[in-house]
């Protein structure tokens, strides 16, 4: 997961909307490697093609899991300029030996690049509704009840 730097990267190579690209870039939160799907590219394609050009990560398709299928409606259903639309979230997960972890550099569109282990973490570190998306899946800790 990273922190989004240069939004005008994120715009033109990512696909990530003008209007939303600099509020994540400056929200200080996490995003993970995530695009849309090209036309004619399986969901596992995509999640290999996140990997290597937006992480630096070249993983074989065999090493990369399918941990969950979301569908759910983005954006406000009253707003003319910026319709809604329907999300279709696959959500996929690798492990990256240590040794190719340390090898790891940063693009330049993220602030900073990490490795975390998800349990130590909560929906509310994540911008992009990744933190939402994340929980769903079950793959984010719970939120404490408060008293």
């Amino acid at each position: 997961m990273g922190k989004m730097d240069r939004p005008e990267i994120w715009v033109e190579r990512f696909l990530v909307g003008p209007a939303f690209a600099p509020r994540y870039a400056s929200s200080g939160k996490y995003v993970l490697p995530a695009r849309h799907l090209h036309w004619y590219e399986s969901p596992l394609e995509t999640a290999q093609s996140v990997l290597r050009d937006q992480v630096g990560l070249d993983v074989p398709a065999n090493r990369i899991s399918l941990v969950d299928v979301q569908s759910h409606v983005s954006g406000d259903v009253n707003d003319e300029k910026e319709p809604p639309h329907w999300d279709i979230c696959f959500v996929y997960q690798t492990r990256a030996p240590k040794s190719l972890a340390a090898k790891l550099r940063r693009p330049e569109w993220f602030s900073e690049l990490v490795f975390e282990p998800l349990g130590s973490l909560k929906q509310e570190d994540f911008t992009r509704g990744h933190g939402d998306v994340l929980q769903a899946a079950g793959m984010l800790r719970s939120r404490r009840k408060r008293s």
